[in-house]
């Protein structure tokens, strides 16, 4: 185990876990703000949510550039700026300038914790480090709003909110600079010749694990970004109570991706990546028709889906890590960019409900994905090693 990589990473995911999720608590007061519609406020999302794509695609070559370290720390001093620019912002349109900076960012601090995990980790632990990695994610994630209706509490404004959770990338700077972290100063290993083989045998499959897992993602933040909105709209619920039901979402992704960085379950990923959707799946449509609590438990249900799907990909390309990730960020960015626009239209026309509902879409096209994939790519059989012991060359036992 390389435990400074480790670290590192979780520090990094805390940081971009909380500025990421920071926005969807405070998203009907920022309407109110900039008098905005739903689908034009939605913009702040897909801006970010495009830079994000841009820093996910190039970071690839950012990496061969520059050291990890530097890469890392030039992404959460961006955030920490942006972040002011968003608080300080007169108008909409600076606002939104100051998203797309926010997003690229973000990018990078969530893309370069991916990567780092599998290289520090044994075979044996990939599962459980990657697991415990995003479980840090969820508990920024539950503190996101809790801070953002603490600061509404205390001032009144959604703008100090971000203001306050500038501390956090201000905080990892500062860490980044500890004496442990001085093995994170070489570049990324790259051979031209080995880079062009992989991307023409791997493109394909990679892709197609990177749309499967970006689908999942989509239906997740579209529960999270707009969980507020709908106990407001739907339930007539103030701003402050609003914000404890996505307090208890994250509560429950917390827990579920806690729950398998612990355990060790004995199944194969198909197995357990369906499992987590088909529950999903229940989850909203019982929030929507029965009561929205059950919108809140899909974050246990979805919670292991992530850092599963990233030990697969992983697994599946040890050699060419550092591509499938970026992929799997870029497409991220992606579908994140059609879901905002896509809730943010159906919510004008049809209603919060009606737009939640259609989250179903993302999630049954990402379970076709996963229980298809082996046979379009005829991959090597997953059943026979549940545990995902290949050998890895990027983690060398320390």
């Amino acid at each position: 185990m390389i435990w400074p990589f480790i670290f590192l990473s979780y520090a990094s995911l805390f940081v971009f876990g909380l500025t990421d999720n920071i926005r969807g608590p405070l998203f009907p007061e920022i309407l109110k703000q900039f008098g905005v519609s739903d689908s034009m406020g939605s913009l702040m999302f897909a801006l970010s949510n495009i830079s994000g794509f841009i820093a996910s695609y190039g970071c690839r070559y950012m990496l061969r550039r520059y050291d990890r370290l530097s890469v890392l720390q030039g992404g959460a001093v961006g955030l920490m700026l942006s972040m002011w620019g968003l608080a300080a912002s007169p108008i909409f349109p600076m606002f939104l300038v100051c998203s797309f900076v926010y997003g690229l960012c973000l990018g990078i601090l969530g893309l370069v914790p991916n990567i780092l995990v599998p290289m520090g980790s044994t075979p044996q632990k990939k599962q459980q480090m990657l697991s415990g990695l995003h479980t840090m994610y969820g508990l920024a994630s539950l503190m996101a709003p809790l801070l953002a209706a603490g600061m509404e509490y205390i001032t009144g404004s959604w703008r100090w909110t971000f203001a306050a959770a500038s501390l956090a990338p201000m905080i990892f700077v500062g860490y980044t600079f500890h004496p442990s972290h001085k093995s994170l100063h070489t570049k990324a290993s790259f051979s031209p010749e080995t880079h062009k083989a992989n991307k023409k045998k791997n493109f394909k499959p990679q892709l197609f694990l990177a749309v499967m897992l970006s689908l999942a993602v989509a239906a997740e933040i579209m529960v999270s970004s707009r969980l507020a909105l709908y106990m407001q709209r739907t339930w007539n619920y103030d701003m402050e109570s609003a914000s404890i039901y996505v307090t208890y979402f994250f509560i429950a992704m917390m827990l579920g991706r806690l729950l398998f960085a612990v355990v060790h379950f004995k199944r194969s990923p198909q197995f357990l990546l369906s499992a987590s959707l088909v529950l999903t799946a229940i989850c909203i449509l019982g929030g929507v028709f029965i009561h929205p609590l059950f919108l809140t438990g899909t974050g246990f249900m979805i919670a292991p889906f992530y850092p599963l799907a990233i030990s697969w990909i992983s697994s599946e390309f040890p050699e060419d890590l550092d591509t499938a990730v970026s992929y799997m960020m870029a497409t991220d960015s992606m579908m994140l960019i059609i879901m905002h626009l896509a809730i943010g239209k159906l919510t004008d026309l049809f209603g919060i409900r009606e737009a939640v509902l259609f989250g179903l879409v993302f999630v049954v096209v990402s379970l076709f994905m996963v229980n298809t994939y082996k046979s379009i790519f005829k991959r090597h059989k997953e059943e026979k090693h549940p545990h995902f012991h290949h050998h890895d060359t990027h983690a060398p036992a320390k």
